[in-house]
């Protein structure tokens, strides 16, 4: 009986020894595979990983808002969305064309302003001036219209003495179509002719009053060809009729 006692004791302490040798194997596993990567002791913390809040990609785009929104709200306090404005100038004729028409005033200018931000702004507008021209002894009314729209870029004058600041320097380009009417006073003929051209100009804008009323001064230079353009029917006076056109125009616009 003592024996059998002796034997189950026996059994019994190699039971628990199994158990805690298997619970040391087991801990000492899952140690090796966290070590190894494949467990949770190297997973990087928040502090770890990778801070890109200062790269180049945070600073461009969408990731760029605040400034967005302070620039958006600088203009909508300052800037101007909407104009019009009625200017009155002269224009003249170069080449051969220039040597046989005369007049060119009044040139009137009618426009319609857009600003889209402080630098751009479209323009939509109608000009019109009278000439003529004398030949065979038969004087020729000539109206010369255009109706187009043209871009303008604004200078950014910041930083520049405050003389140009109130100046208000610009460019313009644009394209239009050009209308040109001649009449013949002694047979009351007339004849219409329209053409699609180009151009370019520069000019100032003085403030009369912020974001209200402005003075502006505006030079233009226009490329055009005519169906008359390159024909002799004006020979011996001139050979053809080739030239551009230029104007020079002052105004008043009117914003808000």
């Amino acid at each position: 009986m003592q024996e059998s006692t002796s034997i189950s004791n026996s059994n019994f302490k190699l039971i628990w020894a199994g158990a805690f040798l298997t619970l040391a194997l087991m801990a000492f596993s899952s140690r090796a595979l966290a070590d190894d990567g494949f467990g949770t002791a190297n997973v990087p913390n928040k502090s770890d990983e990778d801070d890109f809040s200062t790269t180049p990609y945070t600073d461009y785009g969408e990731f760029n808002e605040e400034d967005d929104e302070a620039a958006d709200t600088q203009y909508l306090q300052y800037g101007r969305f909407f104009g019009v404005s009625l200017g009155v100038g002269t224009q003249g004729v170069t080449g051969n064309r220039g040597s046989l028409w005369d007049g060119g005033f009044p040139m009137l200018d009618f426009k319609l302003h857009y600003w889209f931000n402080f630098n751009f702004a479209l323009d939509m507008g109608f000009t019109t001036a009278p000439h003529f021209f004398t030949f065979a002894g038969a004087r020729t009314d000539v109206r010369f219209s255009r109706i187009g729209v043209d871009l303008k870029y604004y200078f950014d004058t910041r930083d520049s003495p405050s003389s140009i600041t109130f100046a208000g320097p610009y460019l313009l380009a644009g394209v239009g179509n050009y209308t040109k009417t001649q009449t013949t006073i002694t047979d009351n003929v007339s004849d219409n002719d329209s053409s699609v051209g180009m151009l370019v100009g520069a000019g100032l804008e003085f403030t009369v009053s912020p974001k209200k009323v402005y003075f502006y001064l505006q030079g233009t230079f226009e490329m055009v060809t005519f169906k008359d353009t390159n024909t002799d029917i004006y020979q011996p006076q001139i050979a053809d009729m080739t030239g551009n056109f230029y104007s020079f125009s002052a105004g008043m616009l009117f914003t808000w």
